[in-house]
């Protein structure tokens, strides 16, 4: 892929639903007072429920919010102001706030769907940034062996076999940074077949411990336990840092990958995710690629930039039947490779999600778009196979892995378990 030429994506205001912007917009459609706007505003992310889960209510109601929790909302409201006048969504003027056309327009794309809302935003962050053209062309070239897939591996104490009463001294300290950084280096080899020691790394990353007292030079020495969470840290954002700038040779910082990630992920462009079934920590990867051109029905235009290349996203008809054939397949495959772990028929629905997505190249909402059409079938008999969706949670998944993880809206209904039954015959 061609090497672009984009401002590093470093700039962009620190929030992440995309809906933010349509929230604002609506607030001014009823006030040009920037005090009243936000009081709408306040009140509309909590409608939208914006910064937590779309279908479990976490938070209590705008009028009952914490000081703490209105300063983070206000904190929030100036970002989504501040970039929205960037984009031209509108204007200020004599202290007064107002839509502009574009605005407007971003409006009606919303109400003709999330998807045209997304990628009509796609386009105004790209005139301005390209970013996403950068995180893709890096993304493409993290691998020689596995181009596309990035990953951020991350594996706390008792992930690797450590209780947090047995970490005491810095020997302790020591132990679990030498397991840490033995996992790591099998996790280079494993996704992107790079063989590499991290001890120089790892005795850097100890010594930064010891320079800003969080442990002792001397091994026997025991660490206040009110340090505990603060030294974790440390080594989640060392090798985040590390696997980020050293690995993939991104200029910027994870907060922006982050930020910039999530962003692609709800137009389609990018996959991200800290579920990936038998995976500690983060992976991403394209949903889209960037070409002059392609004749593949798959994948749709979204953008074009100055040099003539776009940016396409791959998006394959559903109601196609090679392409509904090739999703059965993996949908199939992929459940029996969770079923062997299980004991029950039924498996968790967003971890079969995930493998799916990664195995097809697909965002979520593409695979939402696939499962809807089989599952239909599936409840007129037309389907080869049988499939079984509910709402419940696994026995062993722990409340907070089912808060955190989204469900799949199949037939109008959230679903969280999956069974399939292959019995009807085709596989």
């Amino acid at each position: 892929m061609k090497e672009s030429q984009t401002q590093k994506p470093s700039a962009v205001r620190k929030f992440y639903h995309l809906e933010y912007f349509y929230v604002l917009l609506k607030s001014l459609e009823k006030s040009s007072d920037k005090d009243q706007i936000f009081e709408i505003f306040k009140d509309l992310k909590q409608e939208y429920r914006l910064g937590e889960s779309k279908y479990r209510k976490l938070t209590s109601d705008s009028q009952n919010l914490s000081e703490r929790q209105i300063q983070k909302y206000r904190y929030t409201f100036e970002k989504v102001i501040s970039e929205s006048l960037e984009y031209d969504l509108i204007n200020h003027d004599g202290g007064k706030y107002q839509l502009t056309d574009k605005g407007r327009s971003l409006m009606e794309s919303y109400n003709q769907g999330f998807q045209t809302y997304t990628r009509s935003l796609c386009v105004l962050m790209e005139e301005k940034y390209n970013a996403f053209r950068y995180i893709i062309d890096r993304l493409y070239k993290s691998s020689r062996e596995n181009p596309g897939l990035l990953i951020l591996p991350l594996y706390s104490p008792l992930q690797l076999g450590f209780d947090k009463s047995e970490i005491k001294t810095t020997k302790d300290i020591k132990r679990y940074a030498e397991r840490l950084a033995k996992k790591l280096e099998q996790d280079l080899s494993t996704f992107l077949k790079e063989s590499r020691s991290l001890a120089l790394e790892n005795n850097k990353l100890l010594a930064s411990l010891v320079e800003e007292g969080l442990i002792s030079a001397d091994d026997s020495s025991e660490f206040s336990q009110n340090k505990y969470i603060a030294i974790i840290a440390k080594f989640r954002d060392f090798w985040r840092k590390f696997f980020l700038q050293e690995i993939y040779l991104y200029e910027y910082y994870y907060t922006s990958f982050e930020i910039w990630t999530y962003r692609a992920k709800q137009i389609g462009i990018i996959h991200s995710t800290e579920f990936y079934p038998h995976f500690n920590g983060k992976i991403v990867y394209p949903t889209s690629v960037i070409v002059r051109n392609t004749d593949s029905k798959d994948f749709k235009k979204i953008y074009t930039y100055k040099d003539g290349y776009s940016l396409y996203i791959h998006e394959p008809e559903p109601d196609i039947e090679a392409n509904e054939n090739l999703f059965i397949d993996y949908l199939v495959n992929a459940y029996f490779d969770l079923r062997r772990t299980n004991r029950s028929y039924f498996i968790s629905l967003p971890a079969l999600r995930e493998l799916v997505c990664y195995k097809l190249k697909i965002s979520e909402y593409v695979f939402k778009q696939f499962l809807d059409s089989v599952y239909l079938k599936n409840l007129t008999g037309n389907l080869k196979i049988k499939i079984s969706l509910e709402v419940d949670r696994l026995p062993e998944e722990t409340k907070a892995m089912y808060l955190k993880q989204e469900p799949v809206m199949v037939d109008g209904r959230y679903r969280n378990i999956i069974a399939i039954d292959v019995s009807r015959g085709g596989i």
